[in-house]
């Protein structure tokens, strides 16, 4: 169907979205029905990507029109379009998320080809479409698309935001500049250096190059970070409860999966939890002197403005740490004491990702289309990247260095789809010892760990 039919399709979806959307439905697996391509040719087809709107105007993938990054990859659309005989169009009249899930949820529901392929930016809703039915299952083109290739496709814990009962729907271009860091991951620790220099205190990025920011170093410098100069009483840390959990979960690398002789349990079966809690427990009420307990989750302004010396963040607010501050940095918060600073566990709950949508009449062209799209784009390395972050965002090489290698720790926290570990504590665990935490939420991950996490995990396994 051309792309201006299927447009038009979209008229008839707004009719039965609202019923489709309150039904609850269960994964449905589109039939594989052998279609092959003999050559890489594609006889001058055109392709449909539909992308979720944003605040970009015509961008691809997110890069805005006026970015070095858009050119180079127009550029390479423009090589392949050419190369294999093809047109990639791009379309954002799909709205936005609930709206956009909603109308691809509904399309393929109808049975409606109004794309071939999705972009879909997140808001917790990758998983949910994944469930729906709403993308094809990438795992079934293993010769086409080889999902073990994390460099090319991202690794297999960050495409876990789009699997669905162990298969996989979507993918990440890995090799382009920047879409390994389009998530929100935390739980990092940002530093305002003018008070790090002016006050002569010890910089936690060189804790962190050296494999001691731990625990205990985060303890130690509670009190020493604290600034009492004048009337001016400078914070060690700005905090908020939820953050903090996310953080020592974290640290103690809790994920959602917890094996044990072969054997796979929920994440409140980890004898890790305890220590982990003990430890949130205690930071909470030995340094409550000394950090700063704030509202919401964007602590740049009080950063700013010399409140603290540190604040919890999410990767999602170093730009604007970026634009209101001269000097910043920020490390990933502290690993426990057994484990290496650089391999703590951080989380995230959105990642754009690139799917193809149930309704194509030709999957499998669909995915060579991926395969010959996701390669590396001409004009940039790695380097490069890591330098122009450097230029255009941080103000030491080494921030720049360890944003581009967040997503390599990072655990999905099934936010969209009912949480994890994480939601079930983090609202309960100020109020009870460790242990009646653990007592109190003891079975709640069961259903969505057997129904979700663990076939996730094995897909995740075999790949390996």
């Amino acid at each position: 169907m051309k792309t201006a039919g299927r447009l038009l399709l979209l008229a008839l979806l707004f009719a039965i979205i609202t019923s489709a959307c309150s039904t609850q439905q269960h994964e449905i697996v589109p039939e594989y029905d052998g279609l092959t391509v003999d050559s890489i040719d594609f006889n001058g087809r055109s392709f449909l990507v539909a992308q979720e709107e944003n605040d970009f105007p015509g961008s691809i993938f997110y890069y805005p029109q006026d970015s070095l990054y858009y050119d180079l990859l127009t550029d390479h659309i423009k090589k392949i379009e050419q190369q294999y005989n093809m047109k990639l169009n791009f379309s954002m009249e799909f709205g936005r998320e609930g709206t956009f899930s909603g109308m691809l949820m509904s399309a393929a529901m109808s049975g409606l080809n109004i794309c071939d392929f999705v972009i879909m930016r997140g808001s917790n809703n990758n998983m949910k479409a994944a469930e729906s039915g709403t993308f094809y299952p990438l795992n079934y083109f293993p010769d086409i698309i080889d999902l073990k290739n994390s460099d090319k496709y991202c690794p297999l814990n960050i495409l876990e935001c789009c699997m669905a009962r162990g298969n996989i729907y979507g993918v990440i271009p890995n090799y382009w500049p920047q879409k390994s860091n389009d998530g929100n991951m935390g739980l990092l620790v940002a530093i305002n250096e003018n008070l790090i220099n002016r006050y002569g205190l010890d910089d936690p990025r060189d804790y962190y190059e050296q494999n001691i920011w731990k625990l205990s170093k985060f303890d130690e410098i509670m009190p020493i970070f604290h600034i009492v100069d004048g009337e001016n009483d400078i914070k060690s840390v700005a905090i908020n409860t939820r953050y903090l959990c996310r953080g020592f979960l974290g640290s103690y690398k809790i994920g959602n999966v917890y094996e044990k002789d072969g054997q796979f349990y929920p994440a409140d079966k980890n004898p890790d939890l305890l220590p982990a809690l003990e430890w949130g427990l205690n930071f909470l009420s030995a340094y409550s002197d000394d950090y700063l307990v704030l509202e919401g989750w964007n602590y740049t302004p009080n950063l700013a403005a010399g409140e603290c010396v540190m604040a919890f963040t999410e990767s999602s607010y170093l730009l604007d740490m970026a634009k209101q501050l001269d000097n910043f940095g920020f490390v990933p918060f502290p690993a426990a004491d057994k484990y290496d600073s650089k391999d703590v566990g951080l989380a995230f709950s959105t990642f754009p990702t690139f799917s193809i949508f149930t309704g194509t009449d030709d999957p499998e062209s669909c995915a060579r289309v991926i395969d010959i799209l996701f390669e590396e784009l001409e004009g940039v390395t790695q380097d490069e990247m890591v330098d122009s972050l450097y230029k255009t965002l941080f103000f030491d090489e080494r921030d720049a260095m360890i944003y581009t290698q967040l997503y390599k720790n990072a655990v999905y926290d099934y936010f969209g789809v009912g949480g994890n570990l994480q939601q079930k504590i983090e609202t309960v665990y100020t109020s009870k010892t460790a242990q009646e935490v653990i007592s109190s939420i003891e079975g709640t991950l069961d259903k969505m760990f057997e129904e979700r996490m663990l076939p996730n995990y094995m897909t995740m396994m075999e790949l390996q």
